[in-house]
C-alpha cells in the first residue's frame, strides 16, 4: 500500500505527511504544558509564600538530568541528519532517556523520604504534576526511538529519515519544556 506524501512533500503545505502530523500534535502539547504554566503562574502570583526551589530541590540532580536529556535530543538529532539515520546514536540516545527516568525516580526517592510529597503545599503540587507529566513525554520519546530503530530495515531509508526528523523534533519539544521547568522550579 502505498500512502501518498509519506516521503514526497505536499505540493500545499511544503512538507511531508509526517512533517505536518508532528507539528499538529506538538502545536497540542503546546496547548497541554501552556495550561499547566499558566496555572503555574496564577498559583504562584496569588500564593502568600513561594518557597526557593533552591532550598527545596536537589539543584545538582536537576543539573544531571538537564545534561542527560540535552545530550540525548542532540544525539536523536544528529542521527536524524545522517542518511542513512545513524541506528547507535538513536540507541545511545534511548538509553540517555531511560537514565533521565532513573535520576528522576531517584530524585523523588529522596523527596519522598524527607517529606516533600505533592501535600505539602502548591510549590510541590505543581513540580510532581509538570515533572511527572514530562517524564512520560520522556517515555513517550524513548518508545518512539524504539519504534524508529526497530522499523528502520522493513521501510526504505527516506521513510526512515522523515521519521527520525519527527521523532527528532518531539525531543526539541521534550527538551524545551524541562529547560522552562529546570528554571522554574530549580533555579527559582
Amino acid at each position: 500500500m502505498n500512502i501518498p506524501y509519506t516521503v514526497e512533500r505536499r505540493p500545499d503545505t511544503g512538507v511531508t505527511n509526517v512533517t505536518m502530523g508532528v507539528w499538529l500534535f506538538l502545536a497540542s502539547e503546546v496547548m497541554l504544558f501552556g495550561a499547566l504554566f499558566s496555572a503555574y503562574a496564577l498559583l504562584r502570583v496569588s500564593a502568600p509564600a513561594w518557597p526557593s526551589g533552591r532550598d527545596v530541590l536537589d539543584l545538582k540532580m536537576g543539573v544531571i538530568n538537564t545534561a542527560v536529556i540535552l545530550i540525548s535530543t542532540a544525539l536523536v538529532w544528529r542521527a536524524s541528519r545522517m542518511h542513512p539515520v545513524h541506528g547507535r546514536r538513536v540507541a545511545v540516545s534511548t538509553l540517555l532517556a531511560v537514565a533521565f527516568l532513573a535520576f528522576k525516580a531517584l530524585e523523588y526517592h529522596d523527596d519522598f523520604a524527607r517529606g516533600l510529597v505533592p501535600s505539602v503545599n502548591t510549590f510541590l503540587a505543581m513540580y510532581f504534576t509538570l515533572t511527572g507529566l514530562h517524564a512520560l513525554h520522556v517515555v513517550g520519546g524513548a518508545m518512539a526511538n524504539v519504534w524508529l530503530l526497530a522499523s528502520a530495515r522493513r521501510v526504505d531509508a527516506r521513510m526512515t529519515t522523515g521519521r527520525a526528523h519527527a521523532i527528532a523534533l518531539y525531543w526539541v519539544f521534550v527538551d524545551v519544556v524541562w529547560l522552562v521547568i529546570f528554571g522554574l522550579f530549580y533555579l527559582s
